[in-house]
C-alpha cells in the first residue's frame, strides 16, 4: 500500500499510485463489460455470437500457449505451469467472449442497458468486484489462512 510513515500520502506515494488506479479502472471496465454480457445473453438479445466463437477461442488459446510459455520459464515447472497456463486461458476465454459480449450487447440495444439504469447497478457491482480483488490480493496470505481454517 501507499503511505508513508506519517499516514499520508506524499508525491512519490501519489506517483506509485497512479498505474494501480488504472489498473483498478481497467478491471472495472472489464467487470461491467463482463456483466453486461451475462444479462444479454441471459435475455436472449445477443445475436451472432456462434459467428464470433472462433475468434474467442483462437483468443483463450494465444491465452494459454503465452501463460504456458511465461510461467515455464520461471520458478514453477511441471503440473503447475500446466494448470496455470489452464486457468489463464479459461479465465482469458470468460473475460474476452463476455466481454465483447456485452460491449455487443450495449451498442445493439443502448436503451435496455444505459436508460435502464441496469448500467449503474452493473459498475456498482464490476467497482465492489475490483476493489475485493484489490484487497485479496495485498491480503492473501490471510485469505488462505482462512479458506484453510474456515471462517
Amino acid at each position: 500500500m501507499a503511505t508513508s510513515n506519517s499516514g499520508t500520502l506524499g508525491r512519490e506515494q501519489l506517483g506509485q499510485l497512479g498505474p494501480l488506479v488504472g489498473v483498478i479502472a481497467l478491471c472495472t471496465a472489464a467487470l461491467t463489460a463482463m456483466f453486461v454480457g451475462v444479462v444479454g445473453l441471459a435475455s436472449g438479445q445477443v445475436t451472432a455470437l456462434v459467428s464470433r466463437l472462433p475468434l474467442y477461442v483462437l483468443t483463450s488459446a494465444v491465452v494459454f500457449v503465452g501463460t504456458l510459455v511465461v510461467v515455464d520459464h520461471g520458478r514453477y515447472h511441471g503440473r503447475t505451469v500446466l494448470a496455470s497456463a489452464s486457468v489463464a486461458g479459461l479465465a482469458g476465454f470468460v473475460t474476452v467472449s463476455l466481454g465483447t459480449e456485452g460491449v455487443v450487447y450495449a451498442v445493439t440495444n443502448p436503451g435496455g442497458v444505459v436508460t435502464s439504469y441496469l448500467f449503474v447497478y452493473l459498475l456498482s457491482a464490476a467497482i465492489i468486484a475490483s476493489g475485493m480483488g484489490y484487497w485479496v490480493a495485498c491480503n492473501r496470505r490471510e485469505v488462505r489462512n482462512l479458506a484453510r481454517t474456515g471462517l
